[in-house]
């Protein structure tokens, strides 16, 4: 293996997080047939999770724990100081090993660190693959109602740095094509540039679950985090409305809004409303449970990312009930499977709706709507489909340059 991949993960496994478990996968495929090197913080996500240790048993590839500011919490100050310190101790990183580097996957933090790796790559010539899960710093301004000027300054001093590492990468790896659409308008970029591979989940893990449907309740499941772009608030309130005989919502997971949900619970005295949080493994188990799987997501949200829980729920053949915008990746998924419903987003009285017609399906009904989640995501959603996808770019990239 004469030729070295630098993976930067702000997220890793032994972390619960979609992207953790996409980077690894991608580092034991790439490890193959080059050496492969991760750089990684020391792991703090989900907030409220407790790790003992950041080791990896997987010795096909390197990893370097970096040793910078971390800060899970919801809070944006910190959240860029951690960017920052990841960033440019990554791009230290880079400009004492730029001789031995190939290629970078580019999986910093959002903005400030995607730029400051970004940075680095473009002045020694090496070429870099950038994921967009998420589209910032539009996301940022997708919950509350700011103010215009506040919306202007913000887009004007994030959006360059954003722009900076997309215009400057190799290849652009987003999940949607309404995102890569949408941020080739945005910022100016040819559309051939970006690589459209849905996010995938272990499929193994879904295969030997039976996939029960409750008989006497019936069940509403969310699974994610809880934070301010998941709006479990609203999901809880309009479960409370709907006030569905013999029916409960149990939402998994942890968050920054976790806390401030189960107070809310506590002050509407439902006693059917359950919290809980559940490891990665668990996911498919707990999933074959539920009778319906929900999502929300703020207005203007949905346009902007396709949650990583969508690809989960639907590997998990369950119908799904969404709050989400109309013209989002999501809703499209939802309407191409026939696999659940869609309601409008941050509108209560909308997913009351949502909630009571999805409760008056019969089980018969429900299964077959199940059964069409599952179709669409082993034709489109598995990791053999889509890591190949990913790792094969690469590998024509590093061909190319050689």
């Amino acid at each position: 293996m004469d030729k070295s991949i630098l993976i930067i993960s702000a997220v890793f496994p032994p972390e619960q997080v979609t992207s953790a478990f996409l980077n690894y996968d991608l580092a034991h495929e790439l490890a193959r047939k080059y050496d492969v090197t991760v750089l990684r913080p020391y792991p703090t996500r989900p907030i409220g999770a407790k790790f003992k240790t950041a080791e990896v048993e997987d010795k096909s590839f390197k990893t370097i724990l970096v040793d910078s500011y971390t800060h899970p919490q919801s809070e944006l100050i910190g959240r860029f100081r951690e960017s920052i310190d990841f960033g440019k101790k990554c791009a230290k990183y880079i400009k004492k090993h730029h001789n031995n580097i190939s290629f970078i996957y580019n999986s910093a933090w959002q903005l400030f660190g995607l730029g400051l790796v970004a940075y680095m790559a473009k002045r020694y010539k090496i070429p870099y693959m950038v994921p967009v899960q998420d589209i910032y710093p539009e996301c940022l301004l997708t919950k509350g109602n700011k103010p215009w000027i506040v919306k202007k300054m913000v887009m004007g001093i994030l959006k360059p740095i954003d722009t900076y590492y997309q215009r400057n990468a190799a290849s652009i790896r987003t999940i949607s094509d309404e995102m890569a659409s949408y941020l080739s308008v945005t910022r100016k970029i040819p559309r051939d540039k970006y690589l459209i591979v849905n996010n995938w989940q272990n499929d193994e893990d879904f295969e030997n679950v039976r996939n029960d449907f409750p008989q006497d309740i019936i069940r509403f499941v969310f699974v994610g985090s809880i934070n301010v772009h998941s709006n479990v608030e609203i999901i809880i309130k309009a479960f409370a409305e709907a006030n569905i005989p013999k029916s409960e919502l149990v939402l998994y997971g942890g968050g920054n809004q976790k806390e401030d949900c189960m107070k809310l619970v506590r002050q509407m005295g439902l006693g059917n409303v359950h919290f809980s949080f559940v490891n990665r493994d668990q996911i498919p188990q707990i999933q074959s449970q539920a009778s319906v799987l929900v999502l929300a997501l703020p207005t203007g949200n949905g346009k902007l990312c396709l949650p990583s829980k969508m690809t989960s729920y639907m590997m998990s053949g369950k119908p799904v009930l969404a709050s989400v915008d109309c013209d989002s990746a999501t809703a499209r998924y939802i309407h191409e499977a026939q696999c659940g419903l869609t309601v409008e987003p941050d509108n209560i009285p909308s997913l009351v709706e949502g909630f009571r017609e999805m409760a008056n399906l019969s089980t018969e009904r429900l299964i077959v709507i199940g059964n069409n989640s599952r179709l669409f995501a082993e034709n489109n959603l598995t990791r053999k489909i889509n890591l190949h996808k990913v790792s094969e770019t690469i590998v024509s990239i590093i061909e190319n340059e050689n």
